[in-house]
């Protein structure tokens, strides 16, 4: 097994069958088609150290491990017993994330993911399968085996390299990961993407349309089955974390950001060609033409753009790009 990076500490836990427990994460759940409504997770932590990561405040609130998210990893030690005493008949057709909290090919964990691939898939469970890491193309041709039961996604947050950095600290670069997608495509595999999170506007990364512009040119090329966007999300510690980073996000920028992302979101689908959908956070569609927002105005959250705007906390500009879009209004 490969060592984890420098700084992480490791240890052990027993995991308990069966592996394939309830998520959120399905089209009746939390909206987001990954699955059926199942997930396989088979560690506590991840070495990615995102400091966006959403996960971090799972076990935050739960107590179970102490320490900044990223530089901890406990590893099932009886993961071959749990998948054996997983009765995977009771899944049959039903599709299975793998993962929600966690990279499932982690070096420290592609093994564990390949025995659970086997003993999933041909027992007749489906699997999406869901990685930031190039290590899953060696599983590829079991993946083809069982095409009609596996798709196969990345997940992307940005193709500027130094931003990369920062924010996706141990993750394999861009690049690598759009490689990966390639390879599934041309294999036949069923193929998505999901770009997140989308950031506002970052002295690092200033223009975040061009950003996104850049994604999507690539992804017309490789033509994804399905490609999922979301914007960048307020949970547990996240924005203390990028802000050690040097990545200062004002949460106010997200209640006006989440809207006009998914409009240029939707104009990039439509000028590529290709299928998807954005995850709204805050539930308020946005024109870009008219720079209004539109939709449901039950909660008081919903209300929230319009009336930073009132207050002059952000500004609209127009862009030649997409039209009507806000920033932040300089102090």
């Amino acid at each position: 097994m490969m060592r984890p990076p420098l700084g992480v500490e490791t240890g052990e836990y027993r995991i308990k069958p069966p592996l394939v427990k309830p998520s959120r994460l399905s089209s009746k759940g939390s909206g987001k088609d990954l699955s059926q409504g199942w997930a396989v997770n088979f560690t506590i932590g991840c070495t990615h150290a995102c400091p966006f990561c959403y996960v971090s405040s799972i076990w935050e609130k739960n107590g179970r491990v102490k320490g900044r998210w990223g530089d901890y990893l406990l590893l099932p030690s009886n993961l071959e017993e749990a998948i054996k005493e997983t009765d995977w008949g009771r899944w049959v057709g039903e599709e299975v994330l793998m993962s929600s909290t966690h990279d499932p090919y982690l070096p420290q964990l592609a093994d564990g993911a390949r025995k659970i691939l086997e003993a999933g898939l041909s027992a007749g469970v489906r699997f999406c399968i869901q990685t930031r890491s190039p290590l899953a193309s060696r599983d590829i041709p079991l993946m083809v085996r069982f095409r009609e039961q596996v798709r196969l996604q990345i997940s992307i947050a940005t193709l500027n390299p130094e931003f990369a950095r920062i924010i996706e600290p141990r993750v394999p670069s861009p690049e690598s990961r759009l490689r990966l997608l390639e390879k599934a495509a041309d294999a036949g595999l069923r193929t998505g993407v999901i770009i997140a999170p989308v950031f506002p506007p970052t002295d690092l990364r200033p223009d975040w349309i061009e950003d996104l512009e850049a994604i999507f040119e690539r992804l017309a090329v490789i033509k994804p089955d399905m490609v999922f966007g979301e914007c960048l999300h307020v949970r547990g510690s996240n924005l203390s974390l990028l802000a050690d980073k040097g990545v200062q996000v004002d949460r106010r920028m997200l209640y006006v950001f989440d809207g006009q992302a998914g409009a240029v979101f939707q104009q990039l689908l439509q000028k590529h060609g290709l299928k998807g959908v954005w995850w709204y956070e805050y539930r308020r569609a946005y024109d870009g033409k008219t720079g209004q927002y539109t939709g449901p105005t039950s909660s008081p959250l919903y209300e929230k753009p319009m009336k930073l705007v009132d207050e002059g906390v952000v500004e609209r500009i127009t862009d030649e790009r997409f039209g009507c879009v806000y920033r932040l209004r300089k102090q």
